[in-house]
């Protein structure tokens, strides 16, 4: 009973939703004058090689990004992320992996979704006996701004991955 009284409450409370449907376009200025975004980040794509400190492994994923900005504005773009160095670095790993994953960022201090592209560091890890998981986190800082990625990721392959990286993330047009 008290479990379909919970229920019940949580449906209720969907009918006094309100969600404003205005969405900025990526073409020319999107400066809003927000002090922040808050970010999803849907994407597919695959890991794949072989690097203990030399080697390459590297992830190449496609995906789309929405944010919402503080004052209730509204953003979407298609990215390419890519995670992945110099052919040296703290990375090890050994496989194969196609991969499904969802990111959440929070961005202080820009004025624009725009600004959340470019290059971040990147802690990440993989694992996967033809089923797994991974994960990365992933920071960008850079004045006045800071941008802060978490993400989850189901895979399907053989292999582990755990390293420090490099993520970029770029638009597609």
């Amino acid at each position: 009973m008290k479990k379909l009284a919970v229920i019940l409450a949580l449906s209720l409370t969907g009918l006094w939703a309100h969600a404003d449907n205005q969405e900025i376009q990526p073409q020319g200025d999107v400066s809003t004058n927000a002090v922040g975004w808050v970010c999803g980040l849907a994407f597919k794509g695959t890991s794949k090689g072989v690097k203990v400190i030399v080697g390459h492994f590297k992830t190449v994923a496609y995906g789309t990004i929405t944010c919402k900005g503080v004052p209730g504005k509204h953003y979407s773009r298609d990215v390419k992320i890519t995670i992945g160095h110099h052919w040296i670095g703290p990375t090890a790993g050994i496989g194969y992996f196609k991969l499904a994953g969802v990111s959440s960022e929070i961005s202080l201090l820009n004025c624009s979704p725009e600004d959340l592209l470019g290059k971040y560091k990147v802690a990440q890890g993989e694992a996967a006996i033809i089923g797994g998981v991974g994960a990365f986190t992933a920071v960008k800082v850079g004045l006045p701004q800071l941008a802060f990625n978490v993400s989850v990721q189901l895979l399907k392959g053989i292999g582990v991955q755990v390293g420090i990286d490099k993520l970029t993330i770029s638009a597609l047009d």
